[in-house]
């Protein structure tokens, strides 16, 4: 078992997720891919059950960025490194990874606005799409970390089905909290955010 974590600032909100994954007795590997993917690729070759956290696009996973620029450490070209793999993919748009390369025994999401370049991003795709500030952002990584450190402490991916029913009970858990506690003025819009994450998120066996 394995949790690849690429270094990347953009991400470093999902350390407690990683260090609560390791701690279930996965391998860890949080470096920067770009001077030591060697390992990780041959990591995720060896291993049965892989866990992804990191950027992603509906064709790649994405590694530690090189001179403000994007890397993939999987593609088109090694793919066959996660086939008959059971896979939790926390990237944006590993749904759409996952259907594009029939990648079965896995857990995958849509896009997920984790910082406010994606704000921007869905805005220009969504008029509608909400102006959110970065402290309403926080509160929706908070909650996205929270849930599937929870969902892991629960439920395993000994039994991907039931991680993935973990996974949405606990997006539900924070969904209420959101509505109850009020933390921003734009609470509604980020429990909507929420409920995208678990409508969004993907069981494909």
């Amino acid at each position: 078992m394995v949790c690849i974590f690429p270094k990347d600032e953009s991400t470093d909100f999902l350390l407690p997720l990683y260090e609560k994954i390791c701690s279930l007795g996965y391998d860890g590997f949080h470096v920067d891919t770009n001077e030591n993917i060697n390992p990780v690729l041959d990591a995720m070759r060896k291993a049965k059950k892989i866990v992804f956290l990191g950027h992603g696009t509906s064709h790649s996973l994405m590694g530690t960025p090189l001179k403000g620029k994007t890397t993939e450490i999987i593609n088109k070209d090694n793919v066959t490194l996660l086939t008959d793999k059971q896979l939790l993919l926390l990237s944006c748009n590993s749904s759409e990874f996952c259907e594009a390369y029939s990648l079965s025994q896995s857990i995958s999401f849509g896009m997920m606005p984790t910082c406010m370049e994606d704000v921007y991003s869905m805005i220009d795709f969504d008029a509608n799409f909400p102006m959110l500030e970065q402290s309403d952002i926080d509160i929706y990584n908070k909650a996205l970390v929270g849930s599937l450190s929870l969902a892991f402490e629960l439920s395993s991916m000994s039994d991907i089905e039931n991680l993935y029913s973990m996974v949405r009970l606990c997006v539900n858990v924070e969904i209420t909290n959101c509505l109850i506690q009020r933390n921003s003025p734009k609470f509604r819009d980020v429990a909507d955010l929420l409920q995208d994450l678990k409508n969004d998120c993907v069981l494909k066996l």
